[in-house]
């Protein structure tokens, strides 16, 4: 059994219909799908295909770059609206966080200091409502620290998803009570050592896997749009990296998953 912990459905990039997708994922194992909201649209999307599905669970929230045109004020209203619009379909908010583009650096600090108010406002509602947050993190690992630690004292839960540092930095994320989630890069030849590591080291209470479904397809699909049915593949993955079984590997994921989003 396994939980696809974070895809995106429904999406454009898919040559598949939605109940395809989520028909052949539960063919291969995996019974459950997490679809993480991106903008309000899409977030408004998810939460419809999460309320066709009995087992597809949706989360709300807005990626650093989406939804620009709008202020914080109306993001908050908004996100607020949808979770007051379902209790059931929604478990988690996000995906959250910082994006520093590659060749971006230095980022221009007032860009930056736009998505941590926006991050932090997330968070904020996420830990109000009780639910844990799907974070998104690209080049910014100590500016995602540095937000999160401001709400140590908090009842802050979620998930570094597709993550991509190493050990240390890992560490801290637990210490934080966010769990981590590792995609089909840890299948890629190109995936480092230090990344190799923290798979091997992270404790089994705290691991998730997860798609990114359509995007990073794992090693063999590369090229091609990738779906949650995949998620099999980055399983057995782990599974070898840390000398274990693919089934214990999906078991951890399925029950750390199910607890996280209180599924």
């Amino acid at each position: 059994m396994l939980i696809d912990s974070h895809c995106h459905l429904p999406d454009k990039k898919y040559k598949k219909a939605v109940d395809e997708i989520v028909h052949e994922a539960q063919q291969v194992g995996v019974e459950k799908l997490i679809a993480v909201g991106t903008s309000i649209e899409n977030s408004r999307n998810t939460l419809a295909t999460a309320r066709e599905f009995d087992d597809v669970y949706c989360t709300v929230g807005v990626y650093p770059h989406e939804d620009l045109n709008l202020s914080l004020d109306k993001i908050n209203q908004k996100l607020r609206d949808l979770l007051n619009s379902s209790r059931k379909d929604i478990v988690g908010i996000g995906e959250c966080g910082l994006d520093i583009p590659e060749g971006s650096v230095p980022y221009p600090t007032r860009l930056l200091n736009e998505q941590k108010e926006l991050f932090k406002l997330q968070i904020g509602l996420a830990v109000e409502r009780g639910l844990p947050i799907a974070i998104h993190n690209r080049n910014a690992d100590e500016e995602v620290l540095e937000v999160l630690e401001k709400y140590k004292n908090t009842d802050l839960k979620g998930v570094a998803h597709c993550f991509v540092s190493d050990w240390e930095y890992a560490k801290k994320l637990l210490h934080l009570n966010i769990m981590i989630s590792f995609s089909g890069i840890i299948t890629y030849p190109s995936a480092g050592e230090e990344l190799i590591d923290a798979v091997k080291k992270i404790p089994e209470s705290s691991l998730l896997v997860a798609t990114d479904a359509p995007w990073l397809p794992p090693q063999g699909h590369r090229g091609e749009v990738n779906y949650p049915k995949y998620v099999k593949i980055t399983a057995a993955k782990i599974a070898e990296i840390r000398n274990s079984s693919p089934e214990r590997i999906a078991e951890l994921s399925y029950k750390n998953t199910r607890n996280l989003f209180n599924l």
